[in-house]
């Protein structure tokens, strides 16, 4: 009987095999049922912000999520995945409002040969956002600015009215299309807290909010956006008279009035088909208008002189991690990290979390502390290489920073009996 039993048992290798396969898998499902478990705690935590009540009048705060590329890739696919798995359901869970912006700037050598990214474009865009906020500021008390200002809506208005006519074009088709890609919501009301997801993107934003503290305020009305139709029609009356330009070189005469000669006696006649002279000057190129620039710096009195007067209210900071585990010779743990996904929810979900609360905020403990905030994240292979971007902050803006402690777990717990899972 045992013998017959036997000869129905799987062999030594098969027993392996089945052995590893039904291992794996197991481990795996383990993997994601505690994974889900945590995830499911942090949600329950961050329900506790969206019971509370607001007044009639108050505003439900917003967040602007910021996402770079990481060090040692080439787009935001990574970050955006660690977003949306370990950041984006806890906010949602806590009814946090968010704006999130991508920035993936990248440039290819002239020869088509490498591709890199371009670093700055968090920097830029932070720091354009508290100047415009300071600008408006003040003018609030001085009429000639916002009579600027008037202007700069204008103008503004006006290129983004000659943008949609040159997509448009000349035919009116895709009507539907640019009607809706002309949609903007409404802009927020109060001043939106920064989230900064991984090192390179913390960097970004600390500098950004240094330069527009208290970098210049002085603003250039951009220039008309030349429309499409306009250039058209130059070409074609162009073409109807055939109007040809004729260098003579010579000094200028008294008795030709339709002649202006140079400095250097060089002149340029324009005439048409019948070699009737329509234009004359030097030999130059069409003077361009000259950019218009506002000074607003001309009224900010003290903080110009001082550097350290902050007019306008900065956002809070908040700085989530994101080790960007790369290359390699990181397989093993890439493997790991892959099968024992609860210790990134724990790390990556509890950070969210304080975000999550307002109650988490607290005054930045000097420039060391945002100059070391994620330094971890440089060890990894993806940081080999790269050229690294330095913190840049003066101690003034340091010291009404305000920065989400991310880094130590001070939100509301659940009551005593709903505990997080134990570790395996």
């Amino acid at each position: 009987m045992l013998a017959s039993l036997r000869k129905k048992l799987p062999g030594r290798k098969a027993s392996i095999f089945w052995g590893t396969v039904f291992g794996t898998v197991g481990f795996y499902q383990y993997n994601n049922r505690e994974s889900k478990k945590r995830m499911d705690y942090y949600c329950k935590r961050a329900e506790a912000a969206a019971n509370e009540t607001i007044g009639a009048l108050d505003t439900p705060r917003k967040v602007h999520v910021y996402i770079a590329v990481p060090m040692g890739e080439l787009g935001t696919r990574k970050a955006r995945l660690h977003w949306e798995q370990y950041v984006l359901p806890v906010f949602v869970a806590g009814a946090l409002d968010y704006e999130l912006t991508l920035v993936n700037d990248t440039e290819t050598d002239s020869d088509g040969g490498n591709e890199r990214v371009i670093r700055g474009k968090v920097h830029t865009l932070v720091a354009d956002e508290i100047k415009e906020r300071r600008r408006k500021e003040m003018e609030k008390d001085n009429e000639e600015l916002r009579l600027w200002r008037a202007a700069i809506d204008e103008r503004k208005k006006e290129n983004g009215e000659r943008v949609r006519r040159n997509r448009l074009g000349a035919s009116g088709e895709s009507r539907q299309e640019l009607d809706l890609s002309n949609w903007k919501p409404e802009p927020y009301p109060g001043t939106m807290d920064i989230v900064a997801i991984g090192r390179e993107t913390w960097v970004e934003v600390i500098n950004g909010i240094n330069d527009g503290a208290v970098g210049s305020l002085n603003y250039t009305i951009p220039p008309l956006v030349p429309l499409d139709s306009e250039e058209q029609e130059m070409r074609n009356n162009a073409a109807e008279r055939k109007i040809s330009t004729d260098t003579v070189v010579g000094s200028a005469s008294p008795d030709s009035p339709h002649d202006e000669g140079g400095a250097d006696g060089t002149k340029v006649q324009v005439t048409d088909t019948a070699g009737t002279i329509v234009a004359a000057g030097p030999e130059m190129a069409v003077p361009q208008p000259l950019p218009i620039t506002v000074d607003y710096d001309r009224y900010r009195g003290n903080d110009a002189e001082n550097k350290t007067a902050i007019s306008a209210k900065l956002p809070a900071v908040a700085y989530i991690s994101h080790m960007n585990i790369t290359g390699w010779s990181n397989m093993p743990l890439r493997i790991w990290n892959f099968f024992h996904n609860q210790q990134n929810v724990d790390q990556y979900s509890q950070q969210a979390l304080q975000v999550v609360f307002e109650s988490t905020k607290r005054a930045a403990h000097g420039a060391e502390e945002l100059e070391d905030m994620g330094k971890a994240e440089e060890t990894t292979v993806g940081w080999e290489g790269q050229e690294r971007i330095d913190v840049v902050i003066s101690p003034a803006v340091a010291g009404s920073l305000h920065v989400y402690d991310t880094q130590n777990d001070t939100a509301p717990h659940l009551p005593s009996e709903e505990h997080i899972p134990e570790q395996n």
